[in-house]
């Protein structure tokens, strides 16, 4: 049975401390870069696949570089356009805006961004390139580099549970969610969490 192994790594910690969603211009704090160094060291997939976010794609034209592996850089895994929220603290948006943080965390499908993206259309975009690549990849072993909200779409889509739901898990900065996806399309989770990424 052919298996299509997909690593999904979240960035490291970025420069400015504390923000809800960074820009896409924000890079990696030297902590971050070294989070990202140490997920991958003894790693080698057979494809990379990155956001356009500095946070991603700086150290996913690094690892692509250092170490041989074609990189595309794929913009529908860029995280959630937060729209105004970007840039600003938590703390900044819970005095500001506390009814639509609530919302998120409470009822995410009805969630909106001000002046940015709907989470159905989030969801819409993210899980359109997974079909997309469990297809031109199959049987492979691929990386993306991504961000949170992303790695909770693809949780919510494998484990058949909603976006709420996946709020239980704890995402690390350069932590790692591992899948294996099967050749009838299911997938299953077998890592979480991961520090450390093994080929």
């Amino acid at each position: 049975m052919t298996v299509t192994q997909i690593d999904i790594l979240r960035h490291g910690r970025v420069l400015t401390p504390n923000l809800f969603c960074a820009p896409s211009t924000e890079p990696l704090s030297a902590e971050g870069w070294q989070q990202l160094s140490t997920a991958t060291e003894r790693y080698r997939p057979d494809q990379i696949l990155s956001s356009p976010s500095l946070r991603c794609a700086q150290f996913a034209e690094h690892f692509s570089s250092q170490s041989a592996i074609p990189l595309q850089i794929e913009p529908r895994i860029q995280e959630m356009n937060f729209g105004t929220w970007i840039g600003k603290t938590s703390q900044t948006i819970w005095e500001t805006d506390q009814v639509g943080l609530q919302q998120l965390w409470s009822d995410p499908l009805s969630f909106t961004s001000p002046q940015g993206e709907s989470m159905p259309a989030f969801i819409q975009r993210v899980t359109a390139v997974w079909d997309e690549l469990i297809q031109r990849y199959a049987g492979k072993q691929i990386l993306l580099m991504t961000h949170g909200g992303v790695i909770r779409v693809l949780l919510a889509q494998s484990l058949g549970i909603n976006y709420a739901q996946t709020l239980r898990f704890e995402l690390g900065y350069g932590q790692a969610v591992r899948f294996r996806v099967y050749a009838d399309g299911r997938s299953s989770v077998c890592g979480l969490g991961l520090e450390r990424l093994l080929s």
